[in-house]
């Protein structure tokens, strides 16, 4: 109030009656205005901020930096009986995560932040062993979503290895972080299965004779291991014992004519040519008490090897190692996407050799780093698309289980790829089908995307969901009704509402996971690392111009 404007609402006051209240009322609400003025103009004096230029409203302070909100959202409510409503609680879907990991998107439900990588919760004692199994249909970003991870793990300090990339999605990634490319395939490069890589390169510098006897006696049994597994793809039909107990001795025989080295590794037709001379060695080793049995009984072992060196393998397998492995590199990608898909059987070959090679490039770093010649380092690899080995029989079920175990003694963790659960349960044997499930069961870790109604009926064998996580699976996997309206404002295809969705969960428990959304940076879509559809890029352009 002014000074007239009080001096004439006080002379009321002093008078009885209503109107002495009410100028009564005046009085005391100007004093309070008063004394709020008062104490803005110290704070103004002392922290410079002149806190009169904002004017409180119920819906917030007026003015610019105010953040006044003009609508007031209403907040959802539900109504229900005490039977129905006690359900809530627990609650059926998720509400956080843990700020841990590489950032991945938006919770789905409450929009909070989600960030999850294998290495990083393992690290933080969320989970007993860093491994992943995605699962979701093609086409709703599950590659993306593993690139999301490299990408984390990489800035973590990790190395990361894309252990057989069989459609390039993971090669312009890798580039641009800095990483290394290594081709195989026709015309391409090759990979020597006899090659221990750089778990043979630093027998030398070890200074124990014990370490290093004991890292020459595990580069033998890999090296018997993957031979015994392109047998097996040759055939189609398991190995017998005693022809892996000829092959470990081709190789001792080899090895100590000095001719080869670990850092000089024989190749497959080495290995063919010292089993088809025979010889005292070979024939006390087959158990062979002549010449002609001998080659009677390695007949059909020789028949195998002759394949891997002169058939469709050979294009791949028999020669040199073409480029090793650079583990001082933030990332390796292994690319076999120019293996045509008819190829099963040689695309698997590679994989596995690629698999071998990769775990003996950590094993070599990591036994460095126990001599005390290396720092102490951890790896993510990535094995996608393992349904084109498993795919192949009953037989590769072992070899990748093998494989399967070794991340926490290798110090890596482990990211498999699959689109259905399908693939791990499509074998003869039973006890095969129960070791191809124990792959997801491992995985402490579990992602699920887009998947169909039977596909959640097989997969609760294996992981406990909620009717809620079950309806939100199979929706962001049903698609649209073809529209117009499907059509942006530029005639492109919109993204399919469910990609990018998926559910986190970790732990056999009947808790709730944590469905979110993955969101692209305005750098990943400027680079364009997660465009697998550009052999479609351009084409309406095309279509408009015809």
């Amino acid at each position: 109030m002014t000074r007239e404007e009080r001096a004439r609402v006080e002379s009321v006051a002093a008078r009885g009656g209503f109107g002495a209240w009410w100028a009564r009322y005046l009085l005391s609400s100007d004093n309070h205005r008063l004394a709020t003025a008062t104490r803005r103009a110290e704070d103004s004096h002392r922290d410079g901020f002149d806190r009169q230029l904002a004017t409180l409203s119920d819906r917030g302070y007026r003015g610019a930096g105010g953040g006044r909100s003009s609508v007031v959202p209403a907040t959802p409510e539900w109504r229900g009986t005490t039977t129905q409503t006690a359900g809530l609680w627990p609650f059926s879907v998720g509400a956080s995560a843990p700020v841990v990991g590489t950032p991945l998107g938006p919770h789905f439900i409450t929009g909070s932040p989600v960030h999850f990588d294998p290495m990083a919760w393992f690290l933080r004692g969320f989970l007993t062993a860093p491994t992943l199994f995605v699962l979701a249909l093609n086409g709703f970003g599950k590659s993306s979503l593993i690139r999301r991870i490299m990408t984390g793990a990489v800035a973590a300090g990790e190395t990361v290895l894309a252990l057989g990339d069989t459609k390039g999605e993971y090669r312009d990634l890798v580039e641009r972080l800095g990483g290394q490319i290594v081709e195989l395939g026709y015309g391409r490069g090759k990979l020597n299965p006899l090659a221990v890589g750089a778990l043979g390169v630093v027998v030398d510098r070890l200074p124990d004779s014990d370490l290093r006897r004991q890292v020459i006696a595990r580069v033998e049994a890999g090296q018997v291991t993957i031979v015994a597994a392109l047998i097996e793809l040759v055939r189609g039909d398991r190995i017998a014992d005693w022809e892996e107990t000829l092959l470990a001795a081709g190789l001792r025989q080899l090895y100590s004519s000095g001719d080869y080295t670990m850092s000089r590794p024989p190749l497959l037709r080495d290995l063919l040519g010292v089993i088809s001379d025979g010889g005292e060695n070979m024939l006390r080793s087959s158990e062979e008490d002549v010449e002609h049995a001998y080659r009677d009984s390695t007949r059909t072992l020789r028949r195998s090897l002759r394949a891997l060196i002169e058939g469709p393998f050979g294009e791949a397998l028999d020669g040199h190692t073409t480029t090793e492995l650079n583990l001082d590199a933030p990332a390796v990608c292994v690319d076999v996407s120019h293996i045509p898909d008819g190829d099963n059987k040689l695309l698997a070959a590679v994989l596995m050799v690629c698999w071998s090679e990769g775990i003996s490039a950590v094993t070599a770093v990591h036994t460095l780093a126990d001599a005390g010649l290396a720092r102490k380092r951890t790896f993510e690899i990535v094995l996608d698309e393992i349904w084109r080995v498993l795919g192949l029989g009953d037989f590769m079920v072992d070899r990748v289980d093998a494989l399967t175990r070794l991340n926490r003694p290798l110090g890596s963790g482990l990211i498999m790829c699959s689109h259905t659960i399908k693939d791990l349960s499509a074998f003869d044997s039973p006890a095969a089908r129960m070791k191809a499930l124990g792959f997801i069961e491992r995985s402490r870790a579990k992602i699920l995307g887009p998947i169909p109604p039977d596909e959640v009926e097989r997969l609760r064998a294996v992981v406990p969901l909620t009717k809620t996580e079950e309806l939100l699976l199979t929706g962001w996997a049903a698609p649209r009704q073809p529209t117009e309206e499907l059509l942006d404002s530029r005639g492109e295809r919109e993204t399919p509402p469910g990609t990018g969705c998926f559910l986190l969960r970790t732990g056999e428990g009947q808790q709730p996971g944590i469905p979110f959304r993955l969101v692209f940076t305005a750098t990943e879509r400027a680079t364009q690392v997660h465009n697998t559809n550009r052999r479609f890029d351009g084409l309406r352009d095309t279509e408009d111009a015809g």
